[in-house]
């Protein structure tokens, strides 16, 4: 797809909203109080559950069987006894606790308490999700995952490939506006369309020096890093930052708002013709949440 195409995509997409998700919803991204499909539930709910969009409701309301969690980390998915959960992460405990030893920092300077994190069933980069057979799971869980997918669309597209028709696609997003991402330029439809069709080397630099600018920008605020300014700020933040892509860090490749976030999955079903249908989209504090269903 060439540039053409792609902004041909993007300057098409707000006139098939509203007839691309199930109710007709209008671009204007506001709370929205009840699920976009309002079919009949399949599981019993009290009247206080139904207006309950809390994570742990919506894991009760739409998952069943057995299926995944794509990098839990220290924040799984709480989810009933009955569900059968296959952890998935690209390395094992050790070696995540030392990726995040990183200019002068470890683990502990994130708050991450290695008791918490969770041990991976399966050592698999959750991008591709190579050993995980095609239409074998009910539900795949992704907490705030694609953000660190530096192809979030092909992803997406893996836990697509993976769930069984019918099946749950669980997904939270964080929203850029309210947390570390908010100083950082918007990851556009179009950059995420290159991403997917020409693979995306060609923004991995810039992605880590926006990243490492806000890293140190943060980690100064907390008293993690020296005040620098100047020549010795643009040292210490070039030395930072290839120390994060060395120690294969796991960056925020991406940031978005709820509506480019809505974007790229419309887009994604509309344009290249993903098999899904949209079961809920529900801005919630600092995250957005979406549940999908394999179509």
């Amino acid at each position: 797809m060439g540039n053409r195409a792609i902004y041909t995509i993007s300057r098409m997409f707000w006139k098939s909203v509203a007839s691309t998700i199930k109710g007709g919803v209008l671009p204007s991204l506001g709370r929205i109080e009840a699920p976009l499909d309002q079919r009949e539930e399949s599981k019993e709910v009290s009247s206080s559950q139904a207006l309950d969009f809390s994570r742990e409701c919506l894991a009760r309301r739409y998952l069943d069987g057995s299926g995944i969690e794509i990098g839990a980390f220290s924040s799984p998915l709480k989810v009933p006894d009955s569900l059968s959960v296959t952890y998935v992460d690209n390395c094992s405990v050790t070696d995540a606790l030392r990726s995040l030893s990183v200019c002068n920092l470890t683990h502990v300077d994130f708050g991450i308490e290695e008791r918490n994190v969770v041990s991976p069933d399966v050592i698999d980069d959750g991008q591709y999700l190579q050993t995980i057979g095609d239409n074998s799971q009910d539900f795949v869980i992704a907490n705030h995952v694609l953000e660190h997918y530096e192809n979030p669309l092909a992803g997406f597209a893996n836990m697509l490939r993976v769930t069984r028709h019918g099946g749950i696609i669980y997904v939270a997003l964080p929203d850029m506006r309210r947390c570390f991402d908010r100083t950082r330029e918007p990851t556009t439809l179009e950059h995420v369309l290159r991403d997917y069709q020409e693979g995306p080397e060609w923004s991995r630099e810039q992605a880590f020096r926006e990243f490492g600018n806000v890293f140190i920008s943060e980690g100064m605020a907390k008293g993690l890093f020296p005040k620098l300014a100047g020549s010795e700020l643009d040292a210490f933040t070039d030395d930072c930052i290839s120390q994060l892509m060395a120690s294969g860090f796991s960056i925020h490749f991406h940031a978005w708002t709820p509506d480019l976030m809505l974007e790229m999955f419309l887009s994604a079903k509309r344009y290249l013709k993903m098999p899904f249908e949209f079961e809920l989209f529900y801005p919630s504090g600092d995250e957005v949440l979406f549940i999908f269903k394999k179509a």
